[in-house]
């Protein structure tokens, strides 16, 4: 019998393992280290505190059949499923079903098993073969039991397919289960970070009372990297229907329904019912195009006191999208999950990809009605006058006198023309404040708000000569519109003492802090950095390393989302753990006085002489020692002992 006829399920054979142990043989090299009962038990009660097990059984029952023969239970459920995941995350493994199998194999104890209803596989050397196999196959199926609840995008993936295959699988999708699914997946993500939010303490969830929040996207590779684009795939299966031998098609992708992440360049955002036709660039550099979905992730930042580190800077929501679509949609989902969290709406903040980018119906009124600011850059050409209302003006979020100084309506084009210095800019902008309309009622239920002249009212910024009959205070001086820069016509806001404004004719504009002011870029700076410092530590290289699929196999967008989400998970304990850990450091520290700390001496050093070095303890006096004699009684050298 040859070495690759070897039946080790044969008890008629014998192996020579040399050197090597049947543990090691059964553990193709590892040595398999036992899980100890109380790190399983406090991940499996994770696990229920998220509430996901009701979940996943709920949209069981929802998706049963009416009539069905039944069948045998489950060898491993989904709370031994996650939280076995859990435990990989933990220790850094890689999401791996056969990493899950061994878990379940070899690294449970007899209580542990029991925890999670396990059975206790045969432990014979002799037949491990085929019993591994047998736990690995009842492990894939678990998993793909659970993922089948919420996977969007069901479809076959064993093997690459042609482009017309791609074709049919688009033309028979299901759109109603891929938004139902899609709610499902994101349900389960929301579920566990909820969780590990109140693993923390009450003072550090409630630091704040508010949560604001900073969100991006970033790349999730696929485990195949084969792409197409739609832009193009009817030319494609044009292409293949000419080819007469079948079987000399290359293969192609397995995943249809991923999508190009650009690196660089311009990217869009395809509403729904648009399709994305990105495609590779093919006089670009390859490294411009990668194959595969977005992970958004919102991040909890502090509006009130930005860079204090008051509270962990946590991933309090996430869901997964294909690249290039409803970006603008996601954002409001993340805002959606974060307000479960039972604190009130703060801050949200982006970078140019959303509030600068978006259409307001997509994002804006959303984002409002949920109750949150935004806070973003603007793009360079929304910088200055932006049109108005009443003879007002809008500028870069808010609404300002028509007789406005120039030189101030358009300080932020000249500070990125390079015109003027951060320093002037800074106060021209806060020049420009005196002449923003003063709120007399703030908005009601359809979103109009009051304002008037701030040359008007009890405390009035600015003069004006079209308002001197009207001025009533004198106690200081305030700067004045000059008779060049008044409005050849008095608008509403130049006659009247006040006028309704709609506040959602500006939404595109309005942020929580006024734009290019130290506050908003403190803010702004603080909620970027967090967002990116998070994105960093979650991707490539670190302990996470969502950006990679060599380190999970399993393909679909539905399984990616799960096992991110786990990774998410991980990641959070472990910010909160170390953030308890540094307010310990802080807290000795401070008791200390400030004190530098004192090195401790070891033992030995304190205590003992050491003969070798012939060294005693730092403030023992060394005994003075009589010299060895140079010769003996009888005048000769020294005996040799």
């Amino acid at each position: 019998m040859s070495a690759g006829d070897i039946d080790y399920g044969f008890t008629g054979y014998e192996p020579d393992l040399g050197g090597m142990t049947q543990a090691e043989v059964m553990g193709r090299g590892r040595i398999h280290q036992l899980i100890d009962d109380e790190t399983v038990a406090l991940m499996e009660g994770r696990v229920r505190k998220a509430g996901v097990l009701e979940r996943l059984q709920a949209w069981r029952d929802e998706d049963a059949v009416a009539f069905s023969i039944g069948g045998r239970p489950s060898l491993i459920s989904e709370r031994a499923m996650i939280t076995g995941m859990l435990l990989l995350a933990k220790e850094g493994s890689a999401m791996f079903m056969t990493n899950l199998r061994d878990i379940f194999m070899f690294r449970l104890s007899d209580a542990s098993r029991a925890l999670l209803n396990l059975e206790a596989p045969h432990s014979a050397f002799v037949g491990h073969i085929g019993e591994k196999a047998r736990w690995y196959s009842n492990t894939t199926r678990a998993f793909q039991r659970m993922n089948d609840l919420m996977d969007p995008f069901p479809q076959e993936r064993h093997r690459g397919k042609t482009y017309a295959e791609i074709q049919e699988i688009l033309r028979t999708h299901d759109i109603q289960l891929e938004e139902s699914r899609k709610q499902r997946l994101d349900e389960f993500s929301k579920l566990m970070l909820v969780m590990t939010f109140n693993e923390q303490s009450r003072p550090i969830r409630r630091a704040s009372k508010k949560i604001d929040l900073s969100f991006d996207q970033t790349f999730v590779g696929t485990p195949t990297t084969k792409g197409y684009s739609r832009k193009n795939l009817a030319r494609r299966v044009a292409e293949e229907a000419k080819v007469q031998e079948k079987k000399t098609l290359k293969p192609g992708p397995v995943d249809a329904f991923a999508g190009w992440h650009v690196s660089s360049g311009p990217r869009t955002d395809a509403a729904k019912g648009q399709v994305d036709l990105t495609t590779p660039d093919r006089k670009a550099s390859t490294d411009e195009y990668r194959w595969g979905w977005e992970i958004n992730i919102a991040v909890r930042v502090d509006s009130e006191e930005p860079g204090k580190h008051r509270f962990p800077a946590l991933a309090v929501a996430a869901t997964m999208s294909l690249p290039n679509v409803r970006v603008a949609e996601e954002a409001v989902s993340l805002m959606r999950s974060a307000k479960t969290l039972g604190l009130e709406p703060g801050v949200a903040d982006a970078d140019k990809q959303y509030f600068a980018n978006s259409l307001p119906e997509r994002l804006h009124h959303d984002a409002r009605e949920e109750g949150f600011e935004a806070s973003t850059d603007y793009r360079i050409d929304r910088l200055g006058p932006q049109g108005g209302d009443h003879g007002a003006l809008y500028i870069e979020g808010g609404t300002y006198c028509p007789g406005t100084p120039e030189s101030l309506q358009y300080a932020t084009k000249e500070l990125h023309g390079g015109l003027i210095d951060t320093e002037t800019y800074r106060e021209r902008i806060k020049s420009r404040k005196a002449f923003q309309l003063h709120v007399k009622e703030k908005a009601d239920a359809k979103g109009r708000v009051v304002l008037r002249c701030p040359a008007l009212g009890p405390s009035p910024t600015v003069t004006c000569p079209l308002r001197e009959l009207l001025k009533t205070v004198t106690d200081k001086t305030r700067p004045g519109v000059e008779s060049d820069d008044l409005p050849d016509f008095a608008d509403k806001i130049c006659s009247q003492h006040s006028v309704s404004f709609d506040t959602a004719k500006n939404i595109r504009q309005a942020q929580a802090f006024e734009y290019g002011t130290k506050e908003w870029d403190e803010f702004h700076t603080h909620a970027r950095n967090s967002i990116e410092s998070l994105n960093e530590q979650i991707k490539s290289g670190g302990t996470e390393d969502i950006e990679s699929a060599t380190r999970r196999r399993v393909r679909g967008f539905g399984a990616a989302q799960i096992i991110v989400t786990i990774l998410l998970t991980n990641f959070n304990l472990r910010k909160i753990a170390a953030f308890i850990s540094d307010k310990i450091k802080e807290e000795a520290k401070r008791q200390s006085n400030g004190e530098p700390v004192v090195r401790t001496v070891r033992r030995r050093d304190r205590e003992f002489y050491n003969p070798y070095t012939d060294t005693y303890p730092p403030g023992v006096a060394r005994p003075d020692k009589a010299k060895p004699p140079t010769t003996d009684e009888t005048g000769g050298p020294p005996l040799r002992t």
